[in-house]
């Protein structure tokens, strides 16, 4: 199937309610484009099965279907048109022959020559008679011919009346099962439960939303990307930057007619708007809403009326300025967390925090709070899960032994990262090494890497000792530091029973033994 005609989120993985694997998945209430129409999968299973799934207003990952199982279900509404339409031509074929029995049934019935003889003949007798003869002919009883013929003309009009009737009430049948058809083929789809005007103006809000950061990163050189730990990521194929410069030039590799279809659903889009130039003309654009303007005047293009669709960043090397109030940070992550303060929606009633998505709300109560929305356990162990998705998932790696780790290069699956670096390098022939590219130092592992750039070139020391102001990078150096203060010295030489506060400065004393 082509992603071209599947225009809707996708959400990726997520667990297919139809055949239970856990795979990119589609939203089993969210309205889709195929082939110039539109289609609401549940919809289509309550118009060709009159089956209603339940629980689709909860958690949107439990709510999907995947590619697979959508192929099937249009298969099945293609066929179940095929017999509706069959029907439709059997029984026109029906209706017009007998329209035809019916109207030659319409002839009017005269009775036979024999019987009009016999009457005739009847009556001549009866004439001919006196009355002395009347008396004896009444007293002898004469053959009773005139009955007999009234009898068979009765019986043969009964009978030509009752094959009319069959054949009329079988007319009216057909008739009325063409009427049934006809409203089945024509047919609308079900009318969707009425929500809340509340919620209806949101989910308006969030789509519009959606359409013009869509319409912006198509038409626009804005570069989306993914974070982690003071690292950029390609939106598109999860390559790893330090420096933005590099980003931005390698985003424009990639064609921006896939980020509607790469798009995270509920997730705010991060967008660097660095450069936010037309790409479909020459004009030279400075922010975001003189883009809106230029694109609806100049290439007619409908922009609705929402402000904040996305975090919006202007990514430097050195020091990041936020674009709402010009405040200055060293770390990306920092400003981040200063974003809440301008698009913190979601309040937590327990403590006050506040965040931009739910799901990060969410985890904030259970982590922070110890408050779990609802359990799901495992049927094989007997584990709590948080939601019928992770339940999934659990069974998914856990018991089934099902791959889950997807190939960013191709629609491989794997059971471990290791796995997939190995399937990185036999087929694809990456080189998985990850060398800094502000030293000379080479490592094995993205996160190895990311530990190093972190505590030598960004010196991320959050960790802060209350008696001297010293900083640290781990919460266990942080522990053995303590111990200085303190005048502990628990760590003890096993050779020359000499004690010392950590573990490192008895590691650095058991060198002197190996020498």
């Amino acid at each position: 199937m082509s992603d071209n005609n599947n225009k809707g989120p996708i959400i990726n993985p997520a667990l297919c309610r139809c055949c239970h694997s856990i795979k990119k998945c589609r939203l089993l209430t969210a309205e889709y484009e195929f082939n110039g129409g539109k289609e609401v999968y549940s919809d289509m299973f309550m118009d060709i099965f009159g089956l209603v799934l339940p629980y689709l207003d909860g958690d949107s990952m439990d709510c999907c279907i995947c590619a697979t199982c959508v192929k099937r279900l249009r298969e099945a509404a293609d066929f179940r048109k095929q017999v509706l339409q069959s029907e439709q031509l059997f029984l026109d074929a029906r209706l017009k022959e007998d329209d035809k029995n019916a109207g030659m049934l319409e002839i009017k019935i005269e009775p036979t020559a024999d019987v009009a003889q016999s009457n005739m003949d009847t009556t001549d007798h009866h004439d001919d008679v006196s009355d002395s003869d009347m008396d004896i002919a009444v007293e002898e009883k004469p053959k009773p011919v005139r009955n007999n013929a009234a009898r068979t003309l009765k019986r043969t009009r009964n009978g030509q009346k009752l094959d009319m009737n069959r054949q009329l009430s079988t007319a009216s049948k057909i008739r009325r099962l063409h009427r049934k058809m006809e409203k089945l083929l024509k047919k609308e789809p079900p009318a969707k439960k009425p929500q809340p005007k509340k919620q209806n103006e949101v989910m308006d809000q969030n789509r519009m939303a959606l359409i013009n950061t869509v319409l912006i990163v198509t038409y626009s050189y804005a570069c989306p990307f993914f974070n982690r730990i003071s690292f950029y990521y390609c939106f598109y194929c999860k390559d790893q930057f330090t420096n933005p410069s590099e980003l931005r030039e390698h985003s424009l590799t990639h064609d921006s007619k896939l980020f509607e279809n790469s798009i995270q659903h509920n997730k705010i889009p991060i967008v660097d708007i660095t450069r936010i130039d037309c790409r479909l003309c020459e004009e030279k654009i400075d922010d975001i809403e003189t883009f809106k303007k230029h694109i609806t005047s100049k290439h007619q293009k409908v922009v609705y009326p929402v402000t904040n669709e996305f975090l919006k960043f202007k990514l430097t090397l050195n020091n990041l300025t936020c674009t709402e109030c010009s405040s200055v940070f060293q770390f990306f992550d920092s400003l981040k967390k200063h974003m809440i303060e301008h698009f913190g929606t979601h309040t937590c009633d327990e403590c006050g925090a506040r965040f931009i998505e739910l799901a990060l709300l969410r985890s904030h109560i259970r982590k922070k709070h110890h408050k779990v929305d609802a359990n799901y356990p495992c049927e094989i162990c007997g584990k709590n899960l948080k939601s019928k998705y992770s339940m999934g998932l659990h069974v998914a790696t856990v018991h089934e032994k099902k791959p889950t780790i997807n190939c960013y290069k191709c629609d491989a699956s794997f059971l471990s990262y290791a796995l997939r670096n190995r399937h990185l390098i036999e087929v694809h022939g990456d080189k998985r090494t990850f060398p800094c590219k502000l030293c000379d130092k080479v490592y094995n592992r993205r996160k190895t890497l990311m530990e190093h750039h972190r505590r030598s070139h960004l010196k991320v020391f959050n960790h802060q000792c209350e008696l001297c102001a010293q900083t640290f990078y781990l919460p266990s150096s942080l522990q053995e530091h303590m111990a200085i203060h303190k005048g502990e010295r628990n760590f003890k030489c096993e050779q020359c029973d000499k004690t010392y506060p950590g573990l490192k400065s008895l590691n650095c004393h058991m060198r002197s033994h190996k020498r």
